[in-house]
């Protein structure tokens, strides 16, 4: 993990850290993300076409999570950039989501982080908690 000094000072100075619950990064840090923006003058994503986008990005979503639900040990064969959060499925789930609902509600600060996590996650930089029903309501 070397490789970055500007990463490698973030997260040894400022106390970045290097694994993020599931709640957090799902839930926690996305409204504060869209609290943040709409307080303040980020530009909205363009109107034309992105309910689709983020409706057919939602769709999938949902059938990721619902693979990942009917079959728990499932991984995506998959060994490309992103592999560490493509290869579980309820990660993918809740990224894939994020992104649709940044698209849905013209969010260009959602949608910025969600591919910020992507990156991050799939460098290898921060562990992303895989996000399971129990874990989200506090149960487990």
């Amino acid at each position: 993990m070397g490789d970055n000094p500007s990463m490698d000072f973030i997260q040894d100075r400022l106390g970045f850290p290097r694994r993020l619950s599931g709640r957090l990064w799902l839930i926690s840090l996305p409204s504060a993300v869209v609290s943040f923006e709409r307080r303040s003058d980020v530009p909205k994503l363009p109107a034309g076409g992105s309910k689709g986008v983020g409706a057919l990005m939602l769709l999938g979503a949902a059938a990721a999570a619902f693979m990942s639900m009917r079959q728990p040990d499932t991984t995506v064969a998959y060994s490309g950039p992103l592999a560490p959060v493509v290869q579980n499925p309820r990660t993918l789930a809740g990224i894939a989501g994020l992104g649709g609902i940044a698209f849905f509600l013209r969010s260009t600060s959602l949608l910025l982080y969600a591919v910020g996590l992507a990156a991050l996650g799939g460098t290898g930089r921060v562990d992303l908690e895989e996000p399971t029903p129990g874990k989200l309501l506090g149960r487990d």
